[in-house]
């Protein structure tokens, strides 16, 4: 996960849950707290525990095109149909050791099970179809610790961002080992702010009795503020033009070419800088120059080489005078080595100046 954009969304969330108020936030966190308050699956009113247990979660489930919460109630109404809805939770809820592929299946044949019961029962009544994605949010309100919230809209702005693969499925279909791994991404990321997970601690703590729901909460919510806040930037804000999200995705490719050329460059500095050529001591080396004859090295004096002819001293640049032709080492591999060492600089510097370049480049982005 791109660190640099998390660190965007994460500072703006953070902001967002100091200021805003307590009465506005967590509606699925009172949706989880209120249905693990209230649920009893072998309660002998199963109709009434299960009104009590999704009173919350109605809320965010039911709307005027789609009732899932209401239409299960409403099957219920017919005595013969409550135990086949009381077995369908059953099975729903049933241990899967952590198998996500299996859990997708029961979402999926829970949602089947009820729509087809609901449509032979009540074949005129449409708009209580229930989703898998419906199904699913039953799922998270019972083990909010082993699950996610999912909303389609907010699950594709983050895997847009992110550069997950967003195809999540929906309807009677829905990818959910693909969502999960998106989800457990973004919490084992989470350890990295500890002043976030503090915050959250305090909430679930101090208003909801301490749902034990393992940070996932936290992250459906990150989720969730970040799309419907816009948190993200103007090209994948929900309020986007098609030419604005086609611009943002343009800039963040060129973006990530530009993070990979200076991943690239640093990394080869790196390996320079653990392997640098030492200037060679040629103290007491014979050298000849064209002018000035035959002289022997002395003692090194900085980027300098001194070199004695016959009782007169000159000084000579080490990276140089040995390329312009007037100086001769009488030792070939002299010349070799003061090769390399000029080899190494001239490398390092160019990688220092391209990095710097690309640095200015990246703010500017």
């Amino acid at each position: 996960m791109n660190t640099e954009n998390l660190n965007g969304i994460l500072v703006q969330y953070i902001q967002h849950c100091k200021s805003r108020a307590a009465a506005e936030e967590g509606s699925f966190w009172r949706a989880a707290d209120c249905f693990g308050v209230n649920w009893d699956i072998d309660d002998s009113d199963f109709p009434a525990m299960f009104a009590d247990a999704t009173q919350q979660a109605r809320l965010a489930l039911d709307n005027p095109v789609l009732q899932p919460i209401g239409g299960m109630q409403n099957l219920m109404l017919r005595g013969t149909e409550i135990e086949l809805v009381r077995e369908c939770f059953r099975w729903l809820f049933k241990a899967d050791d952590g198998d996500i592929s299996k859990r997708r299946g029961r979402v999926e044949l829970f949602a089947d099970q009820i729509n087809g019961r609901f449509r032979r029962v009540f074949p005129r009544m449409t708009k209580y179809t229930m989703n898998a994605a419906h199904a699913a949010y039953l799922l998270n309100l019972w083990s909010p610790r082993e699950n996610y919230f999912y909303n389609a809209a907010e699950a594709k702005a983050w895997a847009d961002y992110f550069d997950y693969e967003a195809d999540f499925g929906g309807g009677a279909a829905l990818n959910l080992p693909r969502y999960y791994t998106m989800c457990n991404d973004l919490l084992a990321a989470l350890e990295a702010y500890p002043e976030l997970l503090a915050l959250h601690k305090a909430y679930v703590g101090q208003e909801l009795g301490g749902v034990d729901d393992a940070n996932h909460l936290l992250v459906y919510d990150i989720l969730h503020t970040a799309y419907t806040e816009q948190l993200y930037p103007k090209g994948y804000a929900r309020t986007a033009t098609t030419k604005e999200r086609a611009k943002a995705v343009q800039e963040k490719a060129t973006r990530a070419e530009l993070c990979a050329c200076i991943g690239e460059a640093e990394q080869e500095l790196q390996e320079l800088l653990a392997n640098p050529a030492q200037l060679p001591d040629l103290t007491g080396c014979k050298i000849t120059h064209k002018m000035f004859g035959a002289g022997t090295v002395q003692p090194v004096e900085g980027q300098f080489m001194v070199i004695d002819f016959g009782g007169t001293l000159k000084k000579f640049s080490y990276t140089a005078s040995m390329n312009s032709g007037y100086l001769t080492a009488e030792d070939p591999t002299v010349e070799d080595e003061l090769q390399a060492y000029q080899d190494y600089n001239k490398t390092k510097d160019r990688l220092e100046k391209e990095l710097k370049a690309m640095k200015a480049e990246l703010v500017k982005m």
